[in-house]
């Protein structure tokens, strides 16, 4: 874990990342969690990823860190599993605008393009 301050949560990393994916995307629990442990080992992500651990599960790496996160993001109803089988995320307009007012330009606006990248890859990979 970091030992500096870091002016967001894993939770911010998380909400605005997704902010740069499509209104509706995948619940693939097996590629989220691969992708996020794949971009973590890249130097350049490693800033925003370095709080989440991973479990080396058969048959994919999992985060129970981030696993919390994106059942709090539901919770919150920021973000939504659309029904009945539950295999899509869904992230409404004013959701998407209320992180990217209230987190992403408050607290990680110097990672923007970073978490543009991010978002790209993941969404590459939920394909």
């Amino acid at each position: 874990m970091a030992s500096k301050y870091k002016p967001f949560t894993p939770s911010d990393v998380i909400a605005s990342l997704l902010t740069f994916l499509p209104d509706e995307f995948n619940n693939d629990p097996k590629k989220i969690h691969s992708t996020i442990e794949r971009l973590q080992r890249q130097k350049k992500y490693k800033h925003l990823l370095e709080d989440f651990e991973f479990l080396n599960y058969d048959p994919y790496p999992y985060s129970p860190l981030l696993g919390r996160i994106l059942n709090r993001l539901q919770e919150a109803r920021l973000l939504s599993s659309l029904n009945p089988e539950y295999e899509k995320y869904v992230l409404k307009k004013e959701s998407r605008e209320a992180i990217k007012k209230n987190i992403l330009k408050k607290k990680l606006s110097d990672q923007a393009e970073n978490l543009q990248q991010m978002a790209s890859e993941l969404k590459m990979a939920l394909k």
